[in-house]
């Protein structure tokens, strides 16, 4: 039995509880959050202990994992803590507010010998699972272009505005298009240069848009946050060297392939997993769950989780710092 231990205890803490909940040999028994209402939520729904002590959560020997689902300027401190107390840890993204910061907690994981996973969650999501699998078949050539979208109302629903405060966010850059950067780097690796444009605000930077430069295909992102009555949307949108435009948009638009005759819906299998009201902007647990069942497969299998290393995170972050950099300077950026 995988026996977690929850960090935060809001939209994100209770997405992977749902998801817990309905995997085998795996059960949530402490929760711990400043905001007591929060913790006890969770608590009702899986009987797990309420800490207000994190550190004794942290160090109880009953539990074999720690979640960690806090603001990002918090997650060195804690991934190191629950390292060092020898457990196994998933974070969610991003992987930390700098590079030095990630190499640093890196070097704490793997002297204390324990797995660590960062929730780059488009890799288990079905329809990038999908489009991935489709461009490395090379069915129809080489992907030409690739446009990646993520806009959301703002978040709100975050701690003391949390998001909203560059120092302990990044900003919509760094806490939301990280996403797509990630998903861009593991479709095509890292790229030779970014060029960026930005949205700034008193809340920081709440718009951004990246031009990656690619030998052999032309690849842009846009991530933002807008108006609450707008959500959320996320999409993608491949052409192939034949001319096969491969698309996705998650308000309107299935996964659908556009060939020289005619279109095609792509078969996305669905789980039976139930949608949530967490408080966040994504009800969907489809990708969470795969996430969620690919870590804990890890641990009951004592395998490292491959799928998403440290190093993959580490490298997503610096690509996106580096997106920032850009559209700060204006120019053209190497990595």
């Amino acid at each position: 039995m995988i026996k977690i231990g929850i960090i935060g205890c809001g939209f994100m803490g209770k997405v992977h509880v749902s998801c817990y909940r309905v995997l085998q040999n795996v059960r949530v028994v402490g929760v711990c959050d400043v905001q007591q209402d929060r913790a006890m939520e969770i608590a009702n729904l899986t009987g797990a202990r309420i800490f207000t002590d994190v550190d004794e959560l942290i160090n109880n020997k009953e539990i074999t994992a720690i979640s960690i689902f806090l603001p990002t300027h918090l997650h060195k401190e804690f991934v190191i803590k629950s390292s060092q107390a020898k457990k196994h840890i998933f974070c969610e993204k991003p992987f930390a507010l700098t590079v030095k910061d990630a190499e640093e907690m890196t070097k704490e994981i793997e002297k204390a010998k324990v797995k660590l996973m960062i929730g780059m969650v488009l890799r288990f999501w079905p329809e990038y699972i999908e489009f991935k699998r489709i461009v490395d078949s090379k069915i129809y050539g080489k992907l030409t272009t690739l446009t990646c979208t993520r806009i959301s109302s703002r978040p709100i629903f975050g701690w003391d505005r949390w998001y909203f405060d560059m120092k302990q966010s990044g900003g919509a850059a760094l806490d939301l298009h990280i996403h797509d950067t990630d998903y861009i780097y593991y479709l095509l690796g890292k790229p030779k240069s970014v060029c960026s444009l930005r949205k700034k605000s008193n809340k920081g930077i709440e718009y951004i848009r990246t031009a990656y430069n690619y030998e052999d295909a032309i690849v842009n992102a846009e991530g933002g946050w807008v108006e609450q009555s707008f959500g959320f949307v996320q999409a993608i949108r491949g052409v192939f060297e034949d001319g096969t435009v491969l698309e996705y948009n998650s308000k309107n638009h299935p996964l659908t392939i556009y060939g020289k005759e005619k279109a095609e819906l792509v078969n996305i299998p669905r789980l039976k997993v139930d949608s949530i009201e967490a408080g966040g902007n994504i009800s969907e647990l489809d990708g969470y769950y795969n996430e969620v069942k690919y870590w804990i497969e890890c641990l009951q299998n004592d395998k490292y989780p491959e799928k998403v290393t440290p190093e993959d995170a580490k490298v997503s972050l610096e690509i996106v710092l580096k997106e920032i950099k850009s559209a700060e300077v204006g120019k053209e950026i190497l990595l």
